[in-house]
């Protein structure tokens, strides 16, 4: 339980893109080894070339004391002798000078390598000292008893440049392969990006006409394999829209011929009867057509939203019909024209067949258009509104079989809503008690 309670927090703070998680994989390890290399580097050579540069100093520094403590050397001389070779200067200070030093340079704090110096010290040189450090240089007071001297000598002296050389090439060439890496490995999850932004087009319904095949072998081969999915699915689409129009339109001439027939009927009731039930064909065989010829809907013609629910609502169709327009802001935003007309009208013609009254609640803002079309009707029972996007699925309890609804209003709006990556939902609805129509359609 803990192990997969720790798997799903470290899931969760792992990044979710395909190169971010790639340049991961390279950079860890590479900054895990810099890392390794450099505590290696400063826990045994570097340290170790201090160390000993610290105590070479250290040992001359207590042999020329010993001269001077034990053979009379005197400090000019032994700044001749040995000072000149060494780098170290020898003089002679008194207390109330060393107390200045002291107060004046804080002797109390010593950077690493000074302190390190001091150590090896301490282990060389018996006479009382103190150590103190400056910008270029180190002071070492000594305390003989009769007299202090102190020794100052180039901090370089126990340090070397060479660490900041290599702790910047460490830096340098590492960046550098960071950026190979990541110019790489983008353009190899490039292809598969493409890829995924081809499938989502292609569900959506729209056309995918500039996806080429490119990437290594594996990508390439599913490249390939998603255009042949892509033209088999293409072409099982084309020959249902091809047999849905071919049987819409051939089924329109023998209704012409039923349509004449009628008219010479002398019974009035069977007449009437019989041209009622040949236009709900012809209007069930209007909505067929519609639907097999989708894609002719799918232009970039561009319209105001709102601007197009009002032309709906003033259209002669539904001049007489009680239709009410809330509008909650009136953000500039354009949409889709022929597809979101035709959207706004199935649902309306829709709520219409089992309503007589319609409100429309349409709020555009600079990040989406939302619209929602509620109706008194008898609405839809929340198992069945999953159902009704279905193709010619319709509810026999609430959709009477003799409607000239055909099932395919809600569908053909779906269809055409996600090509533009809208969206359609339903409730019932608190407002008029029937059905609420819910479109979203970002910008």
């Amino acid at each position: 339980m803990y192990y997969g309670l720790i798997i799903r927090m470290i899931k969760k703070y792992l990044p979710k893109s395909l190169l971010i998680r790639a340049i991961s994989i390279v950079i860890v390890p590479m900054i895990l080894f810099q890392l390794v290399i450099v505590t290696v580097f400063f826990d045994s050579l570097w340290e170790r070339v201090i160390s000993r540069m610290s105590r070479s100093v250290a040992m001359e520094i207590a042999l020329t004391i010993n001269q001077i403590k034990n053979n009379n050397l005197s400090i000019n001389q032994a700044n001749v002798d040995y000072g000149s070779y060494t780098e170290i200067s020898f003089t002679k200070v008194d207390s109330n000078e060393l107390i200045a030093d002291y107060s004046k340079n804080n002797i109390g704090y010593l950077d690493f390598i000074t302190a390190g110096f001091k150590k090896e010290l301490q282990g060389i040189l018996q006479s009382t000292h103190w150590v103190q450090s400056e910008d270029d240089h180190i002071n070492v007071h000594i305390n003989l008893g009769e007299e202090m001297i102190k020794a100052t000598f180039p901090k370089k002296r126990i340090s070397t440049a060479r660490v900041h050389i290599f702790l910047g090439w460490v830096i340098f060439t590492s960046a550098i392969m960071i950026t190979i890496s990541f110019l790489f490995l983008r353009n190899q999850i490039k292809p598969i990006t493409q890829l995924a932004l081809a499938a989502e087009e292609f569900g959506k319904g729209n056309n995918v006409s500039n996806f080429k095949v490119s990437g290594a072998s594996d990508v390439r081969r599913a490249s390939i394999e998603f255009i042949k999915m892509k033209n088999r699915i293409t072409k099982q689409v084309e020959q249902r829209s091809l047999m849905l129009a071919g049987v819409g339109h051939d089924l329109k001439t023998p209704l012409t011929r039923m349509r004449l027939q009628a008219e010479i009927l002398n019974d009035e009731k069977s007449k009437n009867s019989l041209i009622d039930e040949i236009k709900h064909m012809n209007l069930m065989l209007d909505e067929y057509l519609n639907f097999s010829e989708e894609d002719n809907f799918k232009d970039n013609i561009k319209i105001n939203p709102i601007e197009s629910v009002i032309n709906i609502k003033n259209d002669i169709h539904f001049n007489d019909k009680d239709i009410d327009l809330e509008i909650v802001s009136d953000a500039f935003i354009e949409v889709n024209a022929n597809i979101f007309n035709r959207s706004i009208i199935n649902l309306i013609n829709n709520s219409f067949e089992y309503a007589n009254k319609v409100k429309i609640i349409i709020e555009t803002t600079s990040e989406l258009t939302k619209v929602e079309i509620h109706d008194n009707g008898e609405g839809i029972p929340e198992g069945e509104m999953a159902n009704v996007f279905k193709p010619f699925y319709r509810i026999d309890k609430s959709r009477n079989q003799n409607s000239t609804n055909s099932g395919l209003g809600l569908s053909t709006t779906k269809n055409l809503l996600n090509s533009i990556n809208g969206t359609i939902e339903l409730a019932n609805s608190e407002i008029l008690g029937g059905l609420e129509v819910r479109i979203i359609i970002p910008n």
